[in-house]
């Protein structure tokens, strides 16, 4: 059974959390030579506060449909100045609010919109995207935004209203200026040796080449030919994943076993249903004979 991480907590497993640093990453340069960033379906800020790694000396907006993640996000971040707030980005009146927000927040243009896994849990996408290219074309802003590669699972999300793959970002691509840049984020898998008791930080190289993303990423504006990013490894927390994994197989074996009794129980209401009418059958016919 999956387990669906659309928000990004302290217990996410790292394979999920490093593939939005990633993002984040190399987003960060754009980020802090301009004078406003918005982050838009921010969340609870953690992957945000872990990329900047310190201050950002700009404004920061942060949006995000959850009140409670958008408060949690304004503590984690650390910037000159946090402007946070609830928006629906389906909504034309708030897509209004986060532009005038992002552009007060730098009058003087240099801003920065970031917009990772959001698209895809939207029921209607079209506002947010002329928004983004409006952005993008005519307030001096890098846009950088990014869909799962959906359509390569057989599994469905749930938690995604629409499905996206290579021929729904062409789609959206041709919504686009021309000038945009797209990337594919692909997974990676490796192993260290370390001599026991020792820490130490290695660099290595990685040798990448065409293959199937795990999601795309789009980039308009006037930084877009600059975003990228050397890949993002992290160490694996073996105990806490394997506490993970134990107490999700626990919680799935006592869903399953809940599920048997509830099963046994309406199977025995249905028997005991058909004999009572069978008695009561009987029992007609008894008395009429």
């Amino acid at each position: 059974m999956p387990d669906w991480q659309e928000r990004i907590t302290s217990d996410t497993p790292p394979a999920i959390r490093v593939e939005h640093e990633l993002r984040y990453a190399a987003a960060l340069p754009l980020v802090r030579e301009r004078a406003a960033w918005c982050d838009l379906g921010c969340g609870n800020g953690l992957a945000a506060a872990s990329a900047l790694g310190g201050s950002y000396e700009g404004t920061v907006v942060l949006v995000d449909l959850d009140e409670q993640a958008v408060e949690r996000a304004r503590t984690a971040v650390d910037a000159r100045e946090v402007v946070a707030f609830a928006a629906d980005l389906t909504r034309r009146e708030d897509l209004g609010r986060i532009r005038d927000a992002l552009v007060a927040a730098a009058p003087e243009g240099g801003r920065c919109v970031t917009c990772f896994e959001v698209i895809e849990h939207l029921p209607t996408f079209a506002p947010l995207v002329e928004l983004l290219v409006e952005l993008a074309t005519a307030h001096d802003t890098t846009v950088l935004a990014s869909v799962p590669n959906d359509a390569f699972w057989a599994i469905e999300n749930p938690h995604h209203l629409t499905k996206w793959g290579e021929g729904a970002v062409a789609e959206l691509r041709s919504l686009l200026p021309a000038d945009h840049v797209l990337l594919h984020q692909v997974p990676l898998q490796g192993s260290a040796l370390v001599r026991e008791g020792d820490a130490t930080e290695e660099v290595t190289s990685v040798s990448l080449a065409d293959g199937v993303p795990s999601h795309f990423l789009i980039a308009l504006g006037p930084g877009a030919q600059g975003f990228a990013a050397a890949p993002r490894v992290v160490q694996v927390a073996l105990e806490e994943e394997r506490r993970w994994q134990r107490q999700r197989e626990s919680d799935l074996a006592f869903a399953f076993a809940r599920i048997r009794s509830l099963e046994a129980h309406v199977a025995y209401l249905s028997s005991d249903k058909r004999a009572r009418r069978r008695r009561a059958a009987r029992d007609g016919q008894d008395d009429d004979a």
